[in-house]
């Protein structure tokens, strides 16, 4: 039991409804904190860290599902959605291709995804893929992901419209764009944090020394291509260019 200073724990239980009123008075005016009890007796500690952080991005009102297919002729697709690519799911509901983790395709409309990915240190087998793509209308993924989960493959495509990609800062890795007709626009805050080496080739973030005689690449990728149309690219947390 914790004693309030100025009561002594030996002194047995209060005898009278005034007294009981006292200790009452005095633990409301010391709004009953752990601080308030130890202060006079013991260092201050800080409290434990809380890894709250990754979770806090996933919207809660979303369940996480995998596997994510989406296919429309002619309508357009627009949601959130959050994936879980660690997460397994029953036989009958898997898709014939499952080596998207993420799929929203559409024929004559646009294909528009916000995509949360659920942060985890258990990580599939191989990289989380995600494919956005419209034949004859914009594609547009903004995509939200901590450092804590496996690696990204992205792929864009539009080839009557515009391809809009928004990266998270977690983002580490090689960028490819491909155009016809139309711009690649990068913002400001993608470009000072990138290497960029011409032809539609971005690397995102630090080169480390270590890679530079790989052959392969293990971590992120993204290709994003439009045949008739611009390409945007930036980072989730800046203004839309």
């Amino acid at each position: 039991m914790i004693v309030p200073q100025g009561l002594s724990s030996n002194s047995g239980p209060p005898k009278s409804a005034a007294a009981m009123e006292k200790i009452v008075v005095i633990l409301v005016s010391r709004k009953c904190t752990p601080q308030n009890y130890s202060h006079h007796k013991q260092p201050d500690v800080a409290p434990p860290a809380y890894d709250s952080a990754p979770s806090s991005i996933v919207p809660q009102h979303i369940k996480p599902a995998n596997y994510i297919s989406l296919k429309a002729r002619f309508s357009e697709v627009k949601d959130t959605f959050v994936l879980d690519p660690t997460l397994r799911i029953p036989h009958s509901m898997q898709p014939r291709n499952k080596k998207l983790h993420f799929n929203l395709k559409t024929r004559m409309g646009e294909a528009h995804a916000v995509v949360y990915i659920v942060p985890s240190q258990a990580q599939p087998q191989g990289k989380t893929r995600i494919e956005v793509s419209s034949r004859m209308g914009t594609a547009y993924l903004e995509l939200h992901a901590t450092e804590v989960r496996a690696p990204l493959s992205i792929k864009m495509s539009s080839r009557l419209g515009e391809a809009t990609l928004l990266l998270p800062r977690s983002f580490r890795g090689p960028l490819r764009i491909s155009t016809r007709l139309g711009d690649a626009t990068l913002s400001a805050g993608l470009r000072s944090s990138s290497t960029i080496f011409g032809d539609g080739r971005v690397f995102v973030g630090e080169w480390r020394k270590d890679e530079e005689e790989k052959r392969g690449w293990d971590g992120d990728e993204a290709f994003v291509d439009s045949k008739l149309g611009t390409v945007r690219i930036q980072y989730n947390d800046e203004a839309k260019v």
